[in-house]
């Protein structure tokens, strides 16, 4: 009688912590099926930045921050995505503020500014703005990471410590990077710590995605001097009326589309 109060006593503490491993009812495959499944969602996305570095002639403390949200419906099948990014960016005294509303087809992204449309394919603001990448992100993360599926009390939940590299081969990011920092790259990225945890639901669809990057990025110039660039990236998306009807359109203007860098510089 004792041995069975124990093992019982045993069973309600891992429920109650939630250390389930997969096995109980949801598995990577569920999950991959899930997450394949979905075509259509709507999103909400908040990031935030910051960094420092030294500057090596002044010896100067340099920082920036920056804040971000970002609401959005994407379509998978059509490969279009539309939605609407604000940012707040903090640097050397001076204060930024962007609203822009953009429209994404396939790889290149639109973003609206002062009345007109920009261009940009494969650029950093294509990242932050496209959340259907976060999908796709979970899918092979699962494919290529071990992970262990826990149960919580209103779903499920996993887990996983990342490098910067993983992460950028998840978003099929690899090679545009290697291209913006050269095929002999001047830049050397050390992951102090990185994790992504995602939630899911009793079928395995995900509902809630969290990333967080501790990274420091040394430099080499041109001269031989090295900056260490310490830099701290928070990143959340909640997933909602995933599979339900939307209407995405091309806004009018698109076709008149200049590059983004005459808007930017």
């Amino acid at each position: 009688m004792r041995r069975l109060v124990a093992v019982l006593l045993m069973v309600a503490i891992a429920l109650a912590s939630g250390c389930i491993g997969s096995g109980v009812g949801l598995t990577e495959e569920k999950v991959l099926n899930a997450v394949q499944g979905i075509d259509t969602a709507k999103y909400a996305q908040n990031f935030s930045m910051s960094m420092y570095f030294i500057e090596p002639h002044t010896n100067r403390t340099v920082n920036l921050t920056a804040l971000g949200h970002v609401t959005g419906v994407f379509n998978r099948t059509a490969n279009v995505e539309t939605g609407n990014m604000s940012m707040r960016v903090h640097a050397s005294g001076m204060n930024i503020t962007l609203n822009w509303p953009y429209f994404i087809n396939g790889s290149t992204a639109y973003f609206k500014i002062d009345g007109r449309w920009y261009r940009a394919e494969q650029d950093d603001l294509y990242t932050e703005a496209s959340g259907s990448l976060n999908v796709k992100y979970i899918e092979n993360l699962l494919k290529t990471k071990n992970v262990t599926i826990e149960k919580l009390a209103d779903g499920y939940a996993f887990r996983v410590n990342v490098t910067f590299w993983e992460y950028v081969k998840a978003t099929n990011q690899t090679s545009y990077l290697r291209d913006k920092w050269g095929n002999e790259s001047r830049v050397n990225v050390t992951t102090r710590s990185g994790w992504v945890e995602v939630h899911l639901r009793e079928d395995g669809t995900p509902t809630f995605i969290e990333t967080y990057m501790n990274l420091v990025l040394s430099i080499s110039g041109l001269n031989g001097e090295e900056i260490d660039v310490h830099m701290v990236i928070h990143n959340s998306v909640s997933l909602f009326d995933i599979n339900g009807h939307v209407e995405i359109n091309a806004p009018e203007g698109i076709n008149k589309a200049k590059n983004l860098e005459e808007a930017l510089w």
